[in-house]
């Protein structure tokens, strides 16, 4: 959306605050908040403080972490009231989350007296569960109403609500009883007592769930909203789509960078070189400290290389090949069980099926490399040691490609921590060995 930037800059060079405000509306929050970093900071704040507060809070809500504080911080106190009062609960609560406890200690006082006890019980909840997670924002009614009090709820309301799909019906004491949605509601007539429009078969989330389940849930049961429930039924909040699509990414980009062991960095452009070397550097340690032990075998059998030179041709071959194939291994399971299609309980199943594939694809990696020993060595012994040597370092790759992440999810540690990179080292010293102690058997011997 670059080509909006021109015209945006135009409009705040000429200081014209109604214009501003009238023309900016024309275009989407999602298009602004797209090209906020390639305005100047007193053009950020110029724009921001002439938008309508609504349109403001969109936009505001749209920046990544250090823009929304960047911004917090050059607001005067009583635009900061503004925004902050008109922001949805989940995206505050996320926001106070953000900052120090001093700072949203400060924030609170601000909001409206029914906001601040909102934004005090949302921030009482874990970040990553159904409660750090939810919206306060939805309309309850009683059991014993009628519809057409219902649309007159839903008209009086529906302007403070961003996101409405569902109307949920609850008891004297809040307990969840059923669901209307919003297509059912609209086809009833005013009549109609609530209990028999409502859907009171309905899936629901716990308070302590954790996100990555409420996002499996989402998927499995095509839910756009989801009611957040307490230990004895009682609705707390709802969780809607655009939440869960911001966990799926959260998540996502999380198992990637572990996956990568390149750390967790959230704005790669935006990100500090020296924060990111330094979460980047753990790992090149611990992977360094790893390959010590391969140097160490390769020492160790260090009398075969010298006898057959021939036999360190071949070693490139083997660890690329069994550190790639172990690789892929642990990432279709990883996926796998983050997705919820791999559960811990089928690690015999996954066993089974990556030693079937590691046979496969050693019976043909091992004959490609036998022949090239064979053809370009002229050592029919040497093609097949190294024959034997693949097919088993390939047979272990895979398998342990597909157990290790299932292991750490039964530790309790993300799977995802499996990297590639430590995979493929850990394989390398597994490969070694092995191609060692077969030629041993096969040649050194003879």
């Amino acid at each position: 959306m670059r080509f909006i930037l021109p015209e945006i800059r135009e409009l705040i060079a000429s200081k014209k605050k109604r214009t501003i405000k009238k023309v900016a509306s024309y275009f989407e929050p999602a298009d602004i908040a797209e090209i906020w970093l390639e305005l100047k900071t007193d053009e950020q704040l110029m724009l921001f403080n002439a938008l309508e507060t609504r349109f403001a809070a969109d936009i505001f809500e749209l920046l990544n972490e250090e823009e929304m504080i960047e911004l917090l911080h050059s607001l005067s106190l009583v635009r900061k009231k503004e925004i902050i009062n008109e922001m949805s609960p989940d995206d505050r609560t996320d926001l106070f989350a953000m900052l120090p406890e001093a700072e949203t200690s400060k924030l609170i006082p601000l909001l409206d007296e029914d906001e601040q006890i909102r934004a005090r019980e949302l921030l009482a909840y874990k970040e990553n569960t159904a409660g750090g997670l939810m919206t306060t924002d939805l309309i309850t009614v009683s059991v014993n109403e009628k519809t057409g009090f219902v649309m007159r709820e839903l008209r009086a309301k529906a302007k403070e609500i961003d996101f409405i799909e569902n109307i949920y019906v609850v008891d004297k004491v809040n307990r969840l009883q059923g669901i209307i949605p919003l297509k059912d509601l609209l086809t009833a007539t005013p009549q109609r007592k609530v209990s028999t429009v409502m859907d009171t078969h309905f899936i629901s989330v716990t308070l302590d769930m954790d996100q990555e389940e409420i996002a499996r849930l989402f998927s499995k049961y095509d839910e756009t909203a989801l009611p957040v429930l307490d230990k004895v039924g009682r609705i707390k909040g709802v969780i809607t789509v655009d939440d869960v699509i911001d966990v799926i990414h959260e998540e996502a980009s999380e198992d990637i960078y572990h996956f990568g062991a390149a750390g967790v960095t959230d704005e790669y452009l935006a990100a500090n070189p020296v924060h990111v070397a330094q979460k980047r550097v753990i790992w090149l340690i611990i992977l360094a400290l790893a390959g010590f032990i391969s140097g160490s075998v390769l020492e160790h059998y260090s009398f075969l290389l010298s006898s057959i030179v021939t036999l360190s041709f071949f070693i490139p071959i083997l660890m690329n090949t069994s550190g790639s194939a172990g690789t892929q291994a642990a990432t279709v399971v990883v996926r796998g069980l983050a997705t919820g299609e791999i559960k811990i309980r089928d690690i015999w199943k996954v066993i089974k099926k990556e030693f079937f594939i590691g046979i496969l694809m050693g019976i043909i990696a091992g004959g490609i490399t036998a022949l090239r020993a064979i053809i370009l060595n002229g050592d029919f012994m040497l093609g097949v040691t190294v024959a034997i040597a693949m097919i088993a370092a390939i047979i272990i790759a895979t398998s342990l490609g597909g157990i290790l992440p299932i292991l750490f999810k039964k530790l309790g540690v993300d799977p995802a921590l499996m990297s590639g990179p430590l995979i493929a080292t850990i394989l390398d010293t597994t490969t070694l060995l092995i191609y060692f102690n077969v030629t041993i058997w096969l040649l050194y011997r003879l």
